[in-house]
């Protein structure tokens, strides 16, 4: 098993115990919150795992005739669209059989761009006051900037057969979402949304399909799918909960290293907070977003492009699906694309963007 996913188990067993000590630790709160988000998972998943595998399984001739129109991988469009536990990483899987495009179109992009353009924009973007949008769309465009830099060294260290052609799709993307963001941010809020609302129905009509093949074994999908899903849902429950519980013990316990090194990055402290938060989810950041300094605003808009979720609901999905290399890999790259953003913000702004 991988380190980082033991890690996250002690944590959850830590928050389990806590609870059953009636929350003499104060944590048992944060177990419980990672415990609801299995509904949500399960909803959010498992229509789309289900359904989506069962489909390509019967369509296979159809995914290899689509190969013939395009001069690029047909996963790298995929991955960029999709997040991996919204359909990405199982689709990826199917129409692609080099392991090597598995981890970079499967893994990778969707956790990163694919996360971002199917989940994280729409949910900000219609959730950010008004005054704040701009700001968290600089952010972005710093994180859209570091990701291809850091996929790209990725590549090359996988042996992607021809990268750089397999890249324009995702090097176009970014291009289209900077050049939307800075010449109509209305309209590329709008359509991010409908596209956003599209994906969220699907989840929504296969998750009732999948709940009627379970009872009536109406032929949508397969049983032994229903069981797999089952399982991943179960394991990504757990991780974020360990997660949940170790960001509660650093805000507890480390307060004022927190407020110091905050201090040394010239943020204010709900900035520092969010982007600890964001390491198991962005969502968490969201309500401290309008008390951060604008720098504070623009790291962690940074950041969530690839560093969002990277010990979240992500690594226990991709923990659950794929091999320890992968689920390490998977980690470095989130880190260091987010971690390259954030340097990217820090290079070209200065002091007076506070003010």
């Amino acid at each position: 098993m991988n380190p980082f996913i033991c890690i996250m188990l002690i944590f959850a067993t830590i928050g389990l115990f806590d609870k059953i000590l009636d929350n003499k630790l104060g944590l048992a709160s944060a177990f419980d919150k990672g415990i609801i988000t299995m509904g949500d998972f399960m909803i959010s998943i498992s229509g789309f795992y289900c359904i989506s595998i069962a489909f390509l399984q019967s369509n296979t001739e159809m995914l290899n005739s689509l190969k013939d129109f395009l001069f690029f991988d047909s996963s790298i469009l995929i991955g960029s669209l999709l997040a991996p536990d919204l359909g990405g990483y199982s689709i990826v899987e199917m129409i692609s059989k080099d392991p090597n495009m598995i981890l970079f179109a499967g893994v990778l992009l969707t956790s990163t761009i694919g996360a971002t353009i199917s989940f994280q924009l729409p949910i900000f973007l219609n959730n950010l006051e008004k005054d704040d949008v701009p700001t968290f769309m600089q952010g972005i465009a710093y994180g859209l900037i570091a990701l291809p830099l850091v996929l790209i060294l990725v590549g090359l260290f996988l042996h992607i057969d021809s990268l750089m052609i397999n890249m324009i799709p995702l090097l176009v993307l970014c291009m289209l979402l900077l050049f939307m963001f800075f010449i109509n941010l209305k309209l590329s809020v709008k359509i991010l949304t409908i596209f956003a609302n599209i994906i969220r129905i699907l989840g929504y009509i296969f998750f009732f399909l999948v709940c009627l093949t379970f009872f009536f074994d109406l032929g949508f999908t397969q049983q032994n799918l229903i069981e797999e899903v089952f399982s991943i849902v179960f394991q990504m429950t757990l991780i974020v909960a360990g997660s949940l519980v170790l960001s509660q013990l650093i805000l507890k316990y480390f307060s004022p290293q927190i407020e110091k090194l905050a201090s040394i990055l010239d943020i204010n402290q709900y900035a520092l907070i969010g982007l600890i938060l964001s390491l198991g989810t962005s969502i968490a950041m969201m309500p401290l977003f309008s008390k951060m300094d604008t720098k504070g605003k623009l790291l962690n808009a940074a950041f969530s492009v690839s560093g969002a979720y990277v010990f979240g609901g992500q690594l226990g999905f991709i923990a659950s699906v794929s091999n320890s290399f992968s689920t390490t890999i998977f980690i470095i790259v989130k880190l260091s694309a987010g971690i390259l953003a954030v340097l990217l913000v820090y290079l070209f702004t200065n002091k007076k963007t506070n003010k």
